[in-house]
């Protein structure tokens, strides 16, 4: 049996990571893809100062977090401060993504008036990115 080469094993240990890429592998091809999404929506919105961004689409499982989380690290990385919030509220990942809690978040302060974001967002490791996740499973989503 063949010994496995540290760079296959590290691409593994990447490929297996719950961590969005761009935080693991700064120097990779994907990295530098999500660089120059990001340049090319900082281009889109050269004339106006752009706030907010959202990851959408119209089905599951489609990479709406992992594209969401791995834009927030490029962007945290170019300087921008950024807030990544989880507005998924079914199938939560971007704490777990960042190794972050998640049992308090987005749908918190949505039901719970006295609280303030504040008191829902984390920092990361990273530089310039918080998360606000999703917390709880509320008992009918789609109504909040």
């Amino acid at each position: 049996m063949k010994k496995e080469s540290r760079e296959n094993m590290k691409k593994k240990k990447i490929a297996a990571s719950p961590v969005p890429l761009v935080a693991l592998a700064d120097q990779s091809i994907t990295a530098e893809k999500y660089r120059t999404i990001r340049s090319n929506i900082q281009f889109a919105a050269i004339d106006r100062e752009l706030n907010t961004l959202v990851i959408t689409s119209s089905g599951p499982d489609e990479g709406k977090s992992i594209t969401a989380a791995n834009l927030a690290v490029v962007f945290a990385n170019s300087g921008k401060q950024v807030l990544l919030v989880d507005a998924d509220l079914r199938k939560p990942t971007v704490a777990l993504s960042f190794q972050l809690p998640h049992n308090e978040g987005l749908s918190n302060l949505l039901s719970e008036r006295e609280r303030i974001a504040d008191d829902y967002i984390t920092e990361t490791h990273i530089e310039n990115l918080w998360i606000l996740p999703s917390g709880p499973k509320p008992p009918n989503p789609s109504e909040v």
